[in-house]
């Protein structure tokens, strides 16, 4: 083993496997686990109910195809759900007459059957992601000094962004510890501490298509870089950074204005500028300003001295000596998707939960109003 690298490991676990730190890291777990479970349970809820929603909806339009020629027709969400409140508000007859057909379907009997579960589930959902969220924002105030704070900005600006830590694991405070030696830590035994952080999002429980895909490009990403294959990831990494940018800018779009289509990474970078903005998190402010910064210089038209440069790897610009690609600069842009990629969850996940509460929360005011009732 390497002497540098022994020296930092034995470091990591003097100065940031303090009893301290190893307890938050294991509450944080339980916690996570426990945002997985009703997650889960709510995925299994909705997604019968949109099922039988799906069928039982079209099975009522075929019986009765002049039924919902009155309803409001809108494509922007909160307008659909105040519409329909609206609609049913004041054209009381007409909501009754569609009441009593929807009875006359199967699988719209029993989606109603089942909303007191999705709804319960839903509330359980929501009330575990905010005592999560809740706990990485206390441990990373209680847990992580200023000083930490400075030298991880410090790294940043030099494009090894570490905003993805959810506890101080890296002794990057410690003076014999460089910025190199971080580095050579994430390629270290086959990229082990590359593996470690980018685990979590290879062990997404029934993760869909589109993370499919992503999963398949980070595991053949990782793999080039242990083998030296340095540009061949970094087209790699360009591809997983264009589609979560885009998944950033796009949170939050249809829901309460008309979606916007964005021209370019500089209208998606301003759209998530709005939004970390509208947010009550310094963490994510921070995190934000210093992943937009340096993706600026990555994508930027006029090459950055000391930055990887896109357009040359991209476009093949094989005369050029930018397209020669280092392992600190297939390093530094891993971790900048990686924490892009925290950027966008965090926005999307709170943008679904926006989402569904405007659906849920006749439900939910229904279902603590019994909860409260039966206490």
């Amino acid at each position: 083993m390497d002497d540098k690298i022994f020296n930092l490991i034995i470091k990591q676990s003097e100065q940031c496997r303090t009893p301290e730190i190893l307890k938050a890291i294991k509450e944080q777990e339980r916690l996570s686990n426990i945002v997985h479970e009703k997650k889960f349970e709510f995925d299994k809820y909705r997604d019968r109910s949109i099922s039988l929603l799906q069928v039982g909806t079209r099975k009522l339009k075929e019986k009765y195809p002049d039924l919902f020629k009155d309803m409001p027709k809108e494509d922007i969400k909160l307008d659909i759900v105040q519409g329909a409140l609206d609609f049913a508000i004041n054209n009381s007859k007409k909501y009754s007459e569609i009441l009593d057909k929807m009875k006359e379907i199967s699988e719209l009997n029993e989606n109603n059957k089942i909303q007191p579960l999705l709804t319960k589930s839903f509330y359980e959902y929501i009330v575990a992601f905010s005592n999560l969220e809740s706990k990485f924002k206390e441990d990373r105030e209680r847990l992580f000094s200023s000083e930490y704070k400075d030298k991880m900005a410090s790294y940043a600006d030099e494009g090894l962004l570490l905003y993805h830590l959810e506890s101080p694991d890296l002794p990057i405070l410690d003076k014999d510890i460089q910025m190199k030696d971080i580095i050579d830590y994430f390629l270290f035994e086959d990229c082990m501490g590359l593996r470690i952080v980018f685990s979590a999002l290879l062990n997404i429980d029934n993760p869909g298509v589109s993370m499919q895909r992503k999963q398949e490009d980070i595991r053949i990403t990782i793999e080039l870089i242990n083998n030296g294959y340095f540009r061949s990831a970094t087209r790699n990494l360009f591809s997983l950074l264009d589609s979560e940018h885009k998944k950033a800018a796009n949170a939050y779009e249809g829901i309460a204005k008309r979606k916007n289509l964005f021209k370019n990474g500089l209208q998606r970078s301003q759209k998530i500028d709005v939004l970390i903005d509208s947010i009550d998190d310094p963490w994510m402010e921070t995190a934000w300003k210093k992943i937009n910064n340096y993706y600026k210089k990555v994508v930027a038209t006029v090459p950055v001295d000391g930055v990887i440069h896109r357009n040359s790897i991209v476009h093949g610009d094989y005369e050029s000596d930018l397209i020669d690609v280092k392992e600190s600069s297939a390093i530094k842009l891993s971790l900048l998707y990686l924490n892009l990629r925290l950027i966008s969850d965090y926005l999307c996940n709170k943008a679904e939960i926006f989402e569904e509460l405007l659906l849920y929360l006749p439900s939910i005011i229904l279902f603590l109003k019994g909860e409260g009732t039966n206490s």
